[in-house]
């Protein structure tokens, strides 16, 4: 992918000469236009879309997720946005952290991609999530441990303050199925 500045403001050098207009190849790094132009123009086709402004992107009115947002959820957060996720695959479900059915609404701010397990874990498997600015998800396990997850990757905030102790766990038993023929014993004197 390429990004340019469609802006036709020329930036001027100490001397006052017109400077190349710079690009950004994803994957390598900034390029001038020109190089863009003779290097690739040639041999590439191009798909040309606005820059998208994500502090603006007008909510909608409906449960479905318009491709403008969902260009957007993907600028917000290239992987999967749950704790330690790193999927990054073009299908991921883009969920709505509070719930739309619930009253959440559809708008950048309330989305976040999943892979299909960690969706269903978050909708059926009591796991809790927050979004308290676009992109920042602070997820809460059922046993109280909390995760902050950005564009970054995930950090680990510890036990909530207040929050409920972990589920008793189920008593173990154990019985054996068959008596094996030979037995070690120990000797501790030894």
């Amino acid at each position: 992918m390429v990004h340019l500045d469609g802006r036709d403001q020329v930036e001027l050098d100490e001397h006052g000469h017109p400077l190349e207009p710079v690009a950004r190849l994803e994957g390598h790094g900034p390029v001038t236009r020109a190089w863009v132009r003779d290097t690739l123009g040639p041999h590439a086709r191009f798909t040309i879309r606005p820059v998208l402004d994500l502090a603006h992107q007008a909510p909608v009115d409906a449960y479905e997720i318009p491709a403008r947002h969902r260009r957007a959820v993907r600028l917000l957060s290239p992987a999967d946005t749950f704790p330690y996720g790193s999927c990054t695959s073009e299908h991921l479900q883009v969920d709505h952290t509070d719930p739309h059915g619930r009253g959440g609404p559809s708008k950048i701010g309330n989305y976040g991609p999943l892979t299909t397990s960690h969706h269903r874990l978050k909708t059926h498997g009591q796991w809790q999530v927050r979004q308290p600015f676009p992109g920042i998800h602070l997820w809460r396990d059922p046993h109280g441990a909390t995760y902050l997850v950005d564009h970054t990757g995930t950090r680990p905030l510890g036990q909530q303050a207040g929050a409920p102790p972990p589920p008793p766990r189920r008593p173990t038993s154990t019985f054996e199925i068959y008596r094996p023929d030979i037995q070690l014993v120990l000797d501790p004197a030894a």
